[in-house]
């Protein structure tokens, strides 16, 4: 993947966690048309199948003892067909059979007719373990669970 730099070094469980998700949903193109972080990087192209479904960047990091990934973006390209729901349930399976937790901004994306509010983002993340850090905030994780 088009990983953001990471703040340290990988752990044992990050490279599984990594190498494992690469090898289900991996591609190696870019998505030039979405763009994150002041327009200057760009998430690499899922894909299930044949098909390219949506687009994703993550970042591994330390945080405090425990291994973590760090969501910095995700787009589904159809929305509403369950894409973006296989897609999550990897990640936090991924995340429990290697003990990692997962981090991200619950932030919509560009308003479109099919946008999700920031209330059903929430929501639906919640609905994978992930809660709000700070209530009000966009901050959330996702712990490892058992």
């Amino acid at each position: 993947m088009n990983f953001v730099n990471k703040l340290f070094s990988y752990s044992m469980n990050e490279n599984k966690f990594f190498n494992e998700f690469k090898q289900e949903f991996y591609t190696e193109k870019i998505d030039e048309n979405h763009s994150y972080h002041f327009d200057s990087k760009h998430p690499n192209i899922i894909k299930i199948g044949c098909n390219d479904v949506g687009c994703m960047a993550l970042q591994g990091f330390n945080n405090t003892d425990s291994p973590a990934i760090r969501i910095t973006y995700l787009f589904i390209y159809e929305q509403n067909i369950g894409t973006g729901s296989l897609i999550l349930s990897k990640l936090c399976e991924l995340a429990d059979k290697y003990n990692v937790i997962l981090e991200l901004d619950a932030i919509p994306q560009k308003k479109t007719k099919n946008s999700i509010s920031r209330e059903k983002l929430v929501s639906w993340y919640q609905s994978y373990g992930f809660n709000l850090e700070i209530e009000g905030e966009y901050l959330m994780r996702r712990y490892v669970q058992f």
